[in-house]
């Protein structure tokens, strides 16, 4: 009775051990397939980010550019207006000096008049009592008159000098009004770019933190998927260790230990046939033409690696066997086990059909090793009676 009792204790012993084993693997693999869509979540954050961020440079780049091109036509301003300042300056100097010409001709001018005006009829005496013949007389009239009739034209002369030297200052004036406005104008547009540009850099800057921050978060999360991936494979060592005794052995299966997936063991598409309907460009695996319901049958011992849908495989099954070798069946009707469950050789894991992208009802099967991911599809058929 001990004796019995010991071995029902250890039975109980290593159920309880698989029992955990099974709940640790599905609870780790839904652990890997969380961190690995929360890293490509996260991503696609950071692509969203960066793109964002290359606009932003770019805008920033080309307000720069704006920037200095204001600035290139600000410094052209301001060399037409010192420049025009020295005209202007320089023409002041002709006009104050036409007006002081003009002013002492003027002076002159007047005063011969007045000399004249007070000498009166006197002046023509003294002319007529001094001359010496009348040609002398006429000659003295003359002169007078001459003198006159000049000191008018020059002084008429030096206004309309003065004049014109007033207006050409007046056009450089307004020469250089406009171009003060012009520059009030460049100047307004180049600080409302300056202040675009600062809120272009501040957004840079923001975005920047984010890409850091989003970078930071993917290199954690990639971390721990690591540390999930060292212990699922961990755990599938154990695994191994703990069924290297298994029914795999049995000499009626295949050298891997395996049997059929489904009791109809012909073969319809064979692996590495090419065709454009599959992704990789080949078939990954074996089709068995069976028609929908048909029972599917776990080809050895293992844990259920993953279940699920998507929309090439439809429903599918994956189980691990030890020794990274993964069995993969596609396109149920029904699956009958769940992730982390623990399946015999010959347990039904589900019901053939028609789903995700086939043509009709058939089961497709794979051989993984030594992952378990799509990429890592063999050739099934040395792995089978």
């Amino acid at each position: 009775m001990k004796k019995i009792g010991l071995k029902i204790l250890g039975v109980v012993l290593v159920a309880i051990m698989i029992l955990q084993f099974n709940v640790v693997m599905a609870v780790s693999q839904k652990d890997l397939d969380n961190v690995n869509n929360e890293i490509e979540h996260k991503k696609e954050e950071l692509e969203d980010v960066q793109s964002q961020k290359s606009q932003a440079m770019t805008e920033v780049e080309s307000l720069s550019t704006q920037i200095a091109d204001y600035q290139t036509q600000i410094d052209d301003l301001d060399s037409q207006i010192s420049e025009l300042n020295a005209q202007i300056e320089e023409s002041q100097k002709k006009v104050d000096e036409a007006q002081a010409e003009y002013d002492e001709n003027k002076r002159l001018a007047e005063e011969r008049l007045v000399v004249m005006q007070e000498s009166g009829d006197t002046t023509y005496l003294d002319m007529l009592l001094t001359s010496k013949s009348i040609t002398d007389l006429i000659s003295s009239y003359y002169l007078a008159s001459e003198l006159a009739q000049a000191d008018t034209e020059l002084l008429d002369s030096l206004e309309t000098e003065r004049q014109e030297l007033e207006k050409a200052k007046a056009d450089l004036e307004n020469n250089k009004t406009e171009l003060d406005n012009a520059r009030t104008t460049k100047e307004s547009a180049s600080a409302q770019l300056q202040v675009l540009k600062s809120e272009k850099d501040a957004q840079v800057a923001t975005l920047s933190e984010e890409e850091r921050d989003l970078q930071a978060e993917i290199d954690e999360l990639v971390s721990h998927e690591s540390s999930i991936r060292k212990e699922i494979e961990r755990m599938k060592e154990e695994y191994d260790k703990n069924n290297s005794g298994g029914s795999n052995s049995n000499n009626d299966t295949s050298s891997f230990g395996f049997g059929w997936p489904v009791s109809n063991n012909r073969i319809g598409t064979g692996y590495g046939v090419s065709g454009s309907m599959w992704s990789s460009g080949y078939h990954t695996g074996v089709d068995f033409p069976v028609g929908t319901g048909t029972p599917v049958y776990a080809v050895g011992d293992g844990q259920v690696f993953d279940t699920g849908y998507n929309s090439a495989y439809g429903n599918f099954v994956e189980i691990y066997h030890g020794n990274n070798v993964y069995s993969f069946y596609a396109h149920a009707s029904r699956v009958n086990v769940s992730k982390g469950q623990r399946v015999s050789k010959g347990q039904q894991i589900m019901l053939s059909g028609a789903t995700g992208n086939v043509s009709g009802p058939h089961l497709h099967f794979e051989i993984r090793t030594p992952g378990y991911g799509y990429s890592s599809c063999v050739n099934p058929i040395p792995y089978l009676p």
